[in-house]
């Protein structure tokens, strides 16, 4: 089924909702998509009809196809041969993989970033944190646990790893969130979180490595296993 009208996808609406005054530009237009995915009104598999999203956000064709390539790139999007653009929809080999990718980058970054961390820096993420523990959205829960987790890897000398992490970190939770699992889950996630806060505090970086990895893999079996358990049904 296509994107169409009928639908009420009101791209211009979320446009405004994140703040986005142009409407003009590649970068605005996959913000956009990117938050109708992440809140599954775009949703895995569906086909995306680049005239009628330059419709509903008011601009051309030619910015609209250039934010539907860089969230190709990004693995929100795949073109199929003379079909067009459609939302991705992972594998479970996949995912497995892109954890797998996540473990190596993030181990590290933590492992890295555990002796630096400053006062303000684990204030901020102990601020996200007990954001993501009072959050009733589960779009807003993710976006939040990204911050958490970007915060904790003072990545701000990295920009190209953390350009990486933070892509990666955005496909898994947008992923979770197109298919509701985010808040079904979100008290193992917290409990987790503050373990890896605290370990972090305490300067100790075995533990928070260890927590972290632990985390991660937790978080892909409980997908997986979501996904598997859904096909099989």
């Amino acid at each position: 089924m296509a994107i169409g009208l009928s639908q009420r996808m009101d791209l211009g609406q979320i446009a405004k909702a994140l703040g986005q005054r142009s409407q003009t530009t590649p970068e605005t237009v996959a913000a956009v998509l990117r938050e109708a995915i992440a809140k599954g009104i775009l949703r895995a598999g569906q086909p995306l009809r680049g005239e009628e999203i330059a419709q509903q956000m008011g601009v051309s064709r030619i910015p609209v196809r250039e934010a539907l390539r860089q969230l190709e790139v990004e693995g929100l999007v795949h073109y199929y041969p003379n079909r067009g653009a459609f939302v991705a929809d992972l594998d479970t080999e996949q995912i497995r993989e892109i954890y797998e990718i996540r473990m190596m980058l993030e181990v590290g970054a933590l492992r890295r970033a555990v002796p630096r961390l400053g006062p303000a820096q684990l204030q901020q993420a102990r601020q996200l944190l007990e954001a993501t523990e009072a959050a009733e959205d589960g779009g807003e829960w993710g976006r939040l646990e990204v911050g958490f987790h970007e915060a904790l890897y003072a990545l701000e000398d990295r920009p190209r790893l953390a350009r990486m992490i933070d892509n990666l970190l955005n496909i898994v939770d947008r992923y979770w969130h197109m298919h509701g699992l985010t808040l079904k889950h979100r008290a193992v996630f917290e409990r987790d979180h503050r373990a890896l806060w605290q370990a972090c505090h305490d300067r100790d970086v075995e533990r928070a490595v260890r927590l972290l990895e632990q985390h991660l893999e937790r978080s892909a079996n409980l997908l997986i296993g979501e996904l598997e358990g859904r096909a099989v049904k």
